[in-house]
């Protein structure tokens, strides 16, 4: 009988092994491939979220800081950073709307003056018609004397 060298059981082995590992290793790399792209864009959103998070955190915690804080670390601090940070308002258009608003008062205040001037003219004798009665008391004599 012919004995097989150590050489060939080794190389019958491996094939073996081969043989049994090589299934489970492709089915191992199709789950890999079609389960990746899901969970790294999970993994994204996730990051995103806490980036987003954090970055809020942190600029109230700098808002929070009496006074100003300088333009050389507002320039070194992220952009998802900076795009919390309370921005200083304009002064310029917060006048320019109270000043709008005391024209609007003061236009709508010359209407009414207007209006009660108009009214206080309508209380003046008005004209009055010829078959009026001259002795009533409400009608007053017109300018050359006769009434009505």
């Amino acid at each position: 009988m012919h004995r097989k060298s150590t050489a060939e059981k080794l190389r019958d082995d491996l094939r073996d092994l081969v043989d049994a590992v090589v299934p489970d290793v492709e089915s191992a790399a199709h789950t890999i491939a079609e389960r990746t792209p899901p969970l790294v864009r999970e993994g994204r959103a996730v990051a995103v979220e806490k980036g987003t998070h954090a970055a809020e955190s942190l600029s109230r915690h700098l808002s929070d800081i009496p006074g100003a804080l300088p333009s050389s670390v507002v320039d070194r601090l992220p952009d998802a950073v900076t795009d919390h940070l309370p921005r200083p308002r304009r002064r310029r258009r917060k006048a320019l709307l109270v000043l709008g608003a005391l024209g609007l008062i003061g236009v709508a205040g010359a209407v009414v003056a207007r209006r009660g001037r108009a009214s206080d003219l309508s209380s003046y004798p008005r004209a009055v018609e010829e078959d009026v009665d001259p002795a009533d008391p409400v009608v007053e004599p017109g300018l050359d004397g006769r009434h009505g």
